[in-house]
């Protein structure tokens, strides 16, 4: 069975004033992600030394949204993120994300290793030959998501996080005090059609990906 294995790291975390206050909230951050993603959940969401954590996934294409939800609740914290798609060669430890082997753990480490060190923050290895070169692709297009969304406005970053939480672009353009074609624009300009197409690309590849093998 395929298995897709995360690490991610907090960027940075010895040099954090706060350091131990962030480690707490990662703590709560990676408990919460359990309980939302039971279904998907191999082996849980587990703080391996403090400012790391590891999870096992059942299915390749759940990883983006598991990502995007501790990215979002650890903001403005910044981290990196290594998935490894691969088996396992061990039992699956239930009950934590520790104690286990297999070319899944080794891709997501060297994945997170090689993210601390240059862009994507986000990589994804894995050692099947029949599916490398796609995470290459998906690796690709990470980096451009990364690159647009970083170029985005204190009023992009506004408007998209409002249509996020289930507001029209009529309501935002009230609660802005804007016209409906400002906040039309701003989308538009924000790449939010350039970087949904890309993720809806890695979505669909990672899809194969968990039928290919399952």
């Amino acid at each position: 069975m395929l298995y897709c294995a995360i690490i991610g790291d907090i960027v940075g975390s010895r040099k954090l004033a706060d350091r131990s206050e962030v480690q707490k909230k990662f703590q709560a951050v990676a408990e919460r992600a359990c309980r939302q993603y039971q279904a998907d959940i191999a082996s849980p969401f587990t703080v391996t030394i403090g400012d790391e954590f590891q999870v096992l996934l059942k299915r390749v294409q759940t990883a983006p949204e598991v990502i995007k939800t501790v990215i979002r609740e650890m903001a403005p914290i910044d981290l990196v993120f290594g998935v490894g798609i691969g088996d396992i060669s061990t039992d699956i430890n239930r009950e934590m994300a520790i104690g286990m082997d297999g070319p899944a753990f080794h891709a997501a480490r060297k994945a997170v290793e090689q993210a601390k060190r240059k862009k994507p923050g986000v990589i994804y290895r894995t050692a099947l030959p029949e599916v490398g070169a796609g995470t290459d692709m998906i690796n690709s297009l990470q980096y451009f998501i990364e690159s647009c969304s970083k170029k985005r406005t204190k009023r992009q970053k506004q408007v998209l996080e409002l249509l996020e939480k289930g507001s029209t672009q009529e309501e935002i353009a009230e609660h802005l005090d804007i016209k409906q074609q400002s906040v039309s624009n701003i989308v538009n300009w924000s790449y939010m059609p350039e970087i949904t197409g890309a993720q809806k690309a890695i979505a669909s590849y990672l899809e194969w990906i968990d039928h290919y093998r399952h």
